[in-house]
């Protein structure tokens, strides 16, 4: 599964279309289902499959190439954002009552979430891995004594 003439390797084709379904939502899970890998191991397979250099660099290629197809880089989507943002938060007079106030609400909000979401403050959805992507491993250790403790107390603390 490499090419020799260029040193890198080739994707499956189970990663091809990994890398396919990833660029529809970015989802590392989802996209690990709907290129046919098992629910069960989807979210341990998905940031495992983004790990594997060949595939970071299939995704990244396919995303350059999509922003030139759009002719758009993310600056410039920003950019319109901030247009759109500035635009709702003028304040405008109403001759009616004579009160200032916002232009738009929504659409100041909605612009606001977007940069926010792009710059990271908050997210939909969060994924948690442990080491190499893969599962988080967690280590409990109870004493016989508490054990039998917490059985008396019906399981609470």
């Amino acid at each position: 599964m490499t090419d020799k003439t260029q040193g890198k390797r080739e994707l499956t084709d189970k990663q091809a279309l990994f890398v396919d379904e990833y660029l529809k939502d970015l989802n590392a899970t989802q996209a690990a289902i709907r290129a046919k890998y098992s629910p069960k191991t989807a979210s341990r397979i998905g940031p495992e499959l983004l790990g594997k250099t060949w595939v970071a660099a299939a995704i990244a290629e396919r995303q350059a190439k999509l922003s030139k197809i759009a002719m758009r880089t993310a600056a410039d989507v920003l950019a319109d954002i901030g247009r759109v943002r500035a635009s709702a938060m003028q304040e405008v007079l109403d001759p009616e009552v004579g009160v200032v106030s916002m232009m738009s609400y929504q659409h100041a909000l909605k612009a606001l979430e977007m940069e926010g979401k792009h710059i990271g403050m908050w997210t939909d959805k969060l994924e948690l891995t442990g080491k190499g992507g893969g599962a988080i491993e967690h280590n409990l250790t109870i004493s016989p004594a508490d054990a039998y403790e917490r059985l008396m107390r019906g399981g609470s603390k």
